[in-house]
């Protein structure tokens, strides 16, 4: 028999309870998987910081957050370089 470790409905974003004072930081956050994560910590009180590589693809990303969530989200974005070190 198997047991589904997140209970009877499974795992959704609703079983997330408030993340107020909570930060997060997430990468590649301008589209995909990591916007739709930032947008469900946000709209759970989370503060953010994005780690993108596109400044302006991360203002982008800032202002339809605050369009779809209002202004008083807290969200801040860090330009990331990734560099290989490795030869």
């Amino acid at each position: 028999m198997t047991t589904n470790q997140f209970g009877k409905n499974g795992w959704t974003p609703d079983r997330i309870e408030n993340l107020n004072g909570k930060t997060f930081v997430i990468t590649g956050t301008t589209s995909g998987t990591g916007f739709e994560a930032a947008k469900i910590l946000l709209s759970k009180g989370a503060k953010l910081v994005m780690l993108n590589r596109n400044p302006q693809k991360s203002a982008d990303t800032i202002a339809t957050l605050k369009q779809e969530l209002g202004n008083a989200i807290e969200v801040t974005a860090i330009k990331w370089i990734y560099q290989n070190k490795l030869q």
